[in-house]
């Protein structure tokens, strides 16, 4: 039987993790480029959350949530809540 090692299972997570991190990267930027975003440390997802009410972010909160469902339920919602936090956390490290 195959068994995962503690240090591949911590290369495997931090692989992971990157991967995370550089899908979070792309979604800022093609909100920024695309969707002339002008706050470039907010992801596609998290901006489909806050303005959903407008027409067209409330049908990609929809078509976004749709696609992450496999994996995370509420995806946009959760992207907000990562951007709010990320956006406190910088605040806090600067004072």
């Amino acid at each position: 039987m195959w068994v995962i090692e503690p240090s591949e299972r911590s290369f495997m997570y931090s692989l992971f993790r990157y991967g995370v991190r550089v899908g979070d990267a792309l979604s800022q930027l093609i909100n920024v480029i695309v969707f002339l975003s002008a706050n470039p440390n907010e992801s596609l997802s998290g901006r489909s959350y806050r303005q959903k009410r407008h027409w067209f972010w409330g049908k990609m909160l929809v078509v976004i949530d749709a696609m992450f469902w496999p994996i995370q339920s509420e995806h946009c919602r959760k992207s907000h809540e990562a951007d709010v936090k990320r956006a406190s956390d910088l605040l806090k490290s600067a004072v």
